[in-house]
Parts: structure tokens; sequence; C-alpha cells
């Protein structure tokens, strides 16, 4: 009777054994998003802490020295200009007179001197007084040292340019205050200046490739070069401290000299290595161990791998998993636990 009475619960806990072993074995697999582990090129990369500006290769600035009204203002705002044309000339009735009396004095000094007449010493006061009353002359005109377009012209007729107007011991001058009296910028060429971490310095170099892309034109990256990078860092006090690069462009139709540019510099590639996807790689909770996901026999397995540069994209692969292994990609549908039967996304 005991016999029978133990029989009974133990053929219960079989059956519930072979129920439960049966509804597990018939678990239905997971779809998963998964991609194969590749082999090709990776790029390492740096990215600007912040947006670079679009400067065009040549800008000139040009200010005023000269003590005189404005009498002639021969171009304006938008104005294409070529090298030393005059842009704009102020009142010079006493230069010209002080021009012409000094010229004529110079040249009787050297006839004088030919026969003779003056030293050496007379002909030299002559020559240099003459050239002090060209050079201020000459600075009546404003003049474009550059081939380009007038971006600013803060003048009008019978004001007197700012730079001429003398400042006060101690205080900032007026053109300080307001900027240029003229400014030309070179329109043939332009460069792109962006700010990069200070930890970065070291690996950025003139000559490095750098992708460039805009807000003002979506969908499109553009390829240059760089070609300076400052010799010192930016301790300005409100900026984390950085180190600027100058990156050339291609010529791009509209492009706006004060654009606001991200640009990445590519300083290095690893050639035909393997790779996953950066966002499939995870790291431990409990150490600094990285590890992926992949698909074996149906099943997920959590796999360590050991990885090399890296960029937004892709990851170097140096030790874990070998080429094709079928990497799960993280998804909010499904959450992995080791052994969960899987079934890749066709």
């Amino acid at each position: 009777m005991k016999l029978k009475k133990l029989w009974i619960p133990a053929v219960v806990l079989a059956a519930v054994l072979v129920v439960v072993l049966k509804f597990l074995s018939s678990e239905k697999p997971a779809v998963v998003i998964a991609v194969p582990v590749k082999r090709g090129d990776v790029d390492q990369i740096v990215s600007s802490t912040s947006s670079g500006t679009v400067e065009p290769a040549e800008k000139a600035n040009l200010m005023s020295e000269y003590p005189g009204a404005v009498t002639h203002i021969y171009y304006h705002a938008g104005d294409r200009v070529h090298k030393g044309a005059v842009i704009l000339s102020m009142n010079n009735a006493l230069a010209k007179v002080d021009l012409d009396r000094t010229s004529e004095a110079y040249a009787r000094a050297r006839q004088l001197f030919a026969s003779h007449a003056v030293s050496k010493a007379a002909l030299d006061t002559a020559m240099y007084a003459f050239r002090a009353a060209r050079a201020q002359y000459d600075l009546s005109f404003i003049t474009s040292p550059i081939d380009g377009i007038i971006t600013r012209l803060n003048a009008h007729l019978g004001e007197f340019p700012l730079g001429s107007i003398p400042s006060l011991p101690g205080s900032a001058s007026a053109i300080q205050q307001e900027g240029p009296l003229v400014q030309v910028i070179d329109t043939s060429s332009y460069h792109v200046k962006a700010p990069f971490d200070e930890v970065d310095s070291g690996i950025i170099s003139v000559g490095q490739p750098a992708r460039i892309s805009f807000d003002a034109f979506p969908d499109r990256v553009y390829t240059g070069t760089v070609i300076e990078v400052a010799p010192s860092v930016s301790t300005a006090l409100d900026l984390n401290r950085t180190i600027e690069a100058k990156i050339s462009l291609p010529h791009i139709r509209d492009i706006r000299m004060g654009m606001s540019a991200d640009v990445e510099i590519i300083v290095h590639v690893a050639k035909n290595v393997l790779f996953v996807p950066t966002y499939s790689i995870q790291e431990s909770s409990s150490s600094n161990d990285r590890f992926v996901w992949i698909i074996r026999n149906g099943m997920a397995r959590r796999v360590e791998i050991k990885t090399g540069i890296s960029n937004w994209n892709s990851t170097v692969v140096t030790g874990g998993i070998g080429e094709g292994a079928l990497v799960i990609l993280p998804s909010d549908r499904y959450t992995l636990h080791e052994g969960m039967k899987v079934v890749p996304h066709d």
C-alpha cells in the first residue's frame, strides 16, 4: 500500500517534467537582426568639438591712417575689385601741395648736385622729404591688396574714416571698436577652421584627409585636407581646451564666408581587417571586458572580443570571433540571454 502511494506522486512528477521539457523544446525562436563579421578598411577619426567656420583663403581688413574726410567712393559692398584698385579717397589737397613742393625741390637738388653746387647731404635731405610727402599722399587712398569682393565698406562722403580720428591716451581706438573701414575677401578659395579636443593634438597633422558637412547642404559630404594645425592650445576660459586646425575646401557653389561646418579628420586607416558595427559591442558591468552576441547553432551566445581602432560605424576586431560569424545587433524588440533560441531576420 505504501509503495502504491509513493508510485502515484512519482508518476505525476514525471508527467510534469515531460510537459515542461516539451514546452521548452518547443520554444519559438526570437527573430533577431544579425550581420556577418566582415573584412575591409576602417578609418579612425577625430571630430571637431564644435562647428567650424568657413573662411576665405585671403582676407584684407583695411584701415585708414590718413586724417582727412572721404571725398570719393569708387566701389560699394558687394562689388568685385582687382588688386591695386582704389576703393575710396580722402581730402588730400594739402598733401598734394606738399608732394608737388618736395618733388620740385628734389628735382632741383639733383640738378645742383650734378653740377657740384650742393652736397650729398643736401640731396639726401630733399630726397627724404619727397619720399615722406609721397607716403603721406598715398595714405589718402584706400586700395585693395588682393583680387576679391568688398564685404564691408563703413564710409560715407564727407565723413572722417574711423581710423583717422585720434584716440585719447589709454583708450581703445575707434577702429578697434567698430571693425575695419573696408574688408575685401578672395572668393576663389575657402577653408574651414575648426576646434578639436586637446587630447587629439598629438595625432592631428598636416596632410591628413578630412570629411566636411554643412547644414546648408544636407546629404552632402565634401573631402578636404588638413593644411595647418595651430602651434598652441586655446585656453579660453569659456571653452574646453582645444586645438584649431585649418582644412582646405573644394570649390563649392554658393559657399559663404562664416558658414558653419562639421569636420572629421581621418587620422589612421586600418587596411583589410575584420570589423563589426560599433553599436553591436557592449561592455560588462563588472569589468572592462567587451563582448558581442552571436548566433551559434541557432542560439544566442555571448562572446568576449578584443578590439582595435573604431569610428561611429565600425570597430576593428582583433580576437574572439572570426570572419563570417553572425553578430546580433541590439534592438528594443528582444532581450538576449545565453542559450536563447534565435533566428536571423531575412
